[in-house]
C-alpha cells in the first residue's frame, strides 16, 4: 500500500464515520455507556457507532487494525492505527472538535513502529477539515508548515496539564490530540505537550496521536517525549503509551530547557 491509496482509504472511512455520527452528535442518546473498550474505558454509543463505520470500510482492505473500541482487527501487510472519534466528550455534547483519525505504517512480521509510518489522515468531523500527510502535509489540500515562534513568552500552547506556570503566552485544551496536533502542523498553536505519566508511562495512546504526529512532523516539528527522546520506537500496540512535545525546531529546543 502506498499514500495514495491509504488517502483514498481515509476518505472513504472519513465519509462513513461522519455519515453514521451526525445524526446523532451532541445528543443524550450519543453520550450512553455501551460497554467496554478494549483499552478498559467506557464505550460510548457514538464511539461504537463510529467504529463500526470505519472497520465496514477498512475490512475490505489488506490491513491490521489497531483500533480504541475492539482491539486488534485484522492480519493485513498494513498496520492502521485507528480512532473512529477521537474527542468523545466533545461529539456527545456537539462541541465541534473531535474528529476521525488514521495512521498507516508498514507491517513487521505483524507489527509495526511509528518509524514505519508512511500516512496520517485526521478529518475533523464537525468543520470537514482535512488534515493529511505523505512526504508534505496538508490542510484541505493546502500544504501547511508549523508556525515560526521561538520565545517561550510568545507561545500559544495546548498542555495536558500544566503543574507551573511556564511563562507561555496562553494554554489552552480542547480534548481532541488528533485535532490538537494538527493545529501545531497547521500553526494555530505553537506545541503541543501531554506530561501526563498515568502508570508512569503517558495517557496518550498510538491511535490517539500516530496520525498527528505523523502530520506535524512532515508540517516541519520535532516530534519527542518532553525530555527530547525519539518516538520512533513507538508500537502500534494497545499497551503503548505517549507523553509527547511538538513544537517547531527552534521552540522545540526552547521547551526542553523547560524541564518539562
Amino acid at each position: 500500500m502506498d499514500a495514495s491509496l491509504a488517502l483514498k482509504i481515509s476518505r472513504e472511512v472519513a465519509k462513513a464515520v461522519r455519515d453514521a455520527v451526525l445524526p446523532v452528535a451532541g445528543s443524550k442518546y450519543a453520550g450512553e455507556n455501551v460497554g467496554m473498550g478494549k483499552d478498559g474505558t467506557p464505550t460510548k454509543r457514538i464511539d461504537r457507532i463510529a467504529e463500526d463505520a470505519a472497520v465496514e470500510v477498512l475490512k475490505d482492505w489488506d490491513v491490521r487494525i489497531v483500533t480504541e473500541e475492539s482491539g486488534i482487527i485484522g492480519d493485513g501487510s498494513t498496520v492502521v492505527a485507528l480512532d473512529p472519534i477521537d474527542g468523545t466528550f466533545n461529539a456527545a455534547r456537539g462541541i465541534p472538535i473531535y474528529s476521525v483519525s488514521l495512521c498507516f505504517a508498514k507491517s513487521n512480521g505483524g507489527n509495526a513502529k511509528f518509524e514505519g509510518a508512511f500516512f496520517g489522515y485526521v478529518y475533523n468531523i464537525a468543520t470537514e477539515d482535512e488534515y493529511y500527510a505523505d512526504e508534505l502535509a496538508y490542510k484541505n489540500g493546502e500544504v501547511i508548515k508549523t508556525s515560526e515562534t521561538d520565545r517561550i513568552n510568545e507561545t500559544n500552547a495546548i498542555m495536558y496539564y500544566p503543574t507551573r506556570n511556564y511563562g507561555f503566552k496562553r494554554v489552552r485544551i480542547f480534548g481532541a490530540a488528533s485535532l490538537e496536533i494538527c493545529f501545531v502542523a497547521d500553526g494555530s498553536v505553537d506545541c503541543f505537550i501531554d506530561v501526563r505519566k498515568g502508570a508512569g508511562k503517558g495517557m496518550l495512546r498510538v491511535y490517539d496521536v500516530a496520525a498527528g504526529l505523523y502530520i506535524a512532523k512532515r508540517a516541519g516539528a520535532e516530534v519527542t517525549t518532553p525530555e527530547g527522546r525519539s518516538l520512533n520506537d513507538k508500537e502500534f500496540t494497545m499497551e503503548e503509551r505517549f507523553r509527547v512535545l511538538v513544537a517547531n525546531k527552534r521552540l522545540h529546543g526552547e521547551l526542553l530547557k523547560l524541564e518539562l
